[in-house]
């Protein structure tokens, strides 16, 4: 996967789209069935304090269900809380059917930092953060500007592995 820093920040680097669920499988069997994706990767009952979490800036104490894939040149993740509370609990409670509750952009885990800071410098605080071992992310409330959350990704060396892998089951 390339990545070049083509200007001062990451806005030419959108990299996924991520809906929220009450049910992660038979929103995985809507993707498969009914739009034709492929396979999702499943990682189920992730534990915010195994993951470094930090929500609204106290440590996470939540659990969530993540399947992703790889459709059209993005990420396609599916995101179902299980139990505490998080962004993702947060958005069911104002949304029990589910929807799209964030886009995130892609960089390098080298630059991720910047990337936090070049938001924060413009008056948006992280609310949310997790260390996985593809990447280290955070997210950032822009629902008053585009009505769903934005997520940062640093992409880790083994990350850029896990997409390529993904890529090429979706091909």
């Amino acid at each position: 996967m390339e990545m070049h820093l083509e200007n001062s920040f990451i806005g030419s680097r959108f990299g996924q789209i991520a809906w929220v669920v009450p049910d992660i499988q038979s929103a995985e069997k809507f993707f498969r069935e009914v739009i034709g994706v492929q396979e999702f990767v499943k990682m189920e009952n992730l534990r915010a304090d195994q993951l470094e979490g930090m929500a609204y800036g106290k440590p996470g104490n939540f659990v969530f269900h993540l399947y992703m894939t790889y459709s059209g040149g993005s990420l396609l993740e599916l995101i179902q809380p299980v139990s505490g509370q998080s962004i993702f609990q947060d958005y069911l409670d104002k949304h029990p059917q589910g929807g799209v509750q964030h886009i995130a952009f892609m960089v390098p885990e080298t630059e991720l930092r910047q990337c936090v800071s070049g938001l924060t410098d413009k008056g948006y605080s992280s609310i949310l953060s997790l260390t996985l071992p593809v990447a280290k992310v955070s997210f950032f409330d822009t629902t008053k500007e585009i009505g769903v959350f934005t997520e940062i990704i640093g992409v880790t060396e083994a990350g850029v592995e896990f997409v390529e892998r993904l890529k090429t089951k979706a091909a």
